[in-house]
């Protein structure tokens, strides 16, 4: 299989992705939680523990994130008041009888809009580190395509997530972070052997597109066996995992699977795309 032949393709279906994902983004957006949002998050317990689609129904009207701590309940919502603590508290008082507070915390709007902005900055330094270590091991244009594939998979997942109404918090700024990771670790795997093929005698004079898909096909196998087995561990996570976490399973679900997919068919390729006309 040449892998640079099919860049033409894979390129134009990246760039469908990646419009959709920015047409989501745009006009839908993300379903922003208290993380980034400001307002208040209890932990309570109750002398008769009640399941999680009771708790959800009592609250259903409140508006309200519910989501479960081992044997405590953790419930989020929006306001941000003293009195509406006091009330949620009563509301669980009256239908499940004596409700513990075990933790109570309030974040106002502005904090949440700065933990925003640091999350954001945070991803931004991220990808600028990853360029200059690239840059640094490898050269510029491996450096430039590394980060490009994984722009490509960020803008894709998010796209899904804000698609999909996934809630957007802190834990899903995790999840990008550990997509990145883990795609960049494959991509480094790809470039690591295309610099061992440019140094070898066997392929001196060789044509770069050669030498980069068979980069490639010397380390599918391994690449393909990594994929499917981090893919099928997050998998069972997601499937066999509490409520709280499927969010944040799913979107590494997404993110894994465009992440196999851009560093075959979308970083090499770009790559040799880059060092042949060198901007």
């Amino acid at each position: 299989m040449d892998f640079i032949k099919l860049s033409k393709f894979s390129f134009a279906l990246s760039f469908l992705f990646i419009a959709a994902s920015l047409v989501a983004i745009g006009f839908q957006g993300f379903n922003l939680g208290i993380d980034f949002t400001g307002g208040t998050s209890l932990i309570v317990n109750f002398a008769e523990r009640p399941n999680l689609d009771q708790l959800r129904t009592v609250l259903s009207a409140e508006r309200v994130q519910i989501t479960t701590l081992e044997n405590d309940f953790v419930i989020k919502t929006a306001a941000f008041s003293e009195q509406h603590k006091d009330e949620l508290l009563q509301i669980l008082d009256d239908n499940f009888g004596e409700t513990r507070l075990l933790d109570y915390e309030a974040i106002g709007p502005s904090a949440g809009s700065e933990l925003q902005n640091q999350a954001y900055l945070l991803t931004v330094l991220v990808l600028a580190g990853i360029l200059i270590y690239i840059t640094f091991r490898f050269e510029l244009w491996t450096g430039l395509a590394a980060v490009a594939g994984l722009l490509h998979d960020v803008i894709i997942t998010l796209g899904f997530v804000s698609w999909l109404g996934l809630d957007f918090n802190i834990s899903m700024i995790a999840a990008i972070l550990t997509i990145i990771g883990y795609s960049i670790n494959a991509t480094i795997i790809i470039f690591d052997r295309v610099r061992e093929n440019l140094g070898s005698k066997e392929y001196a004079g060789a044509d770069l597109a050669l030498i980069a898909n068979q980069a490639l096909l010397s380390v599918l196998g391994r690449c393909i066996n990594t994929s499917v087995t981090t893919i099928l561990a997050v998998l069972a996570v997601y499937l066999f995992g509490g409520l709280s976490i499927k969010a944040f399973a799913l979107t590494m679900l997404i993110g894994f699977t465009v992440g196999a997919y851009s560093s075959i068919f979308i970083a090499a390729p770009l790559y040799v795309f880059l060092r042949r006309r060198r901007f």
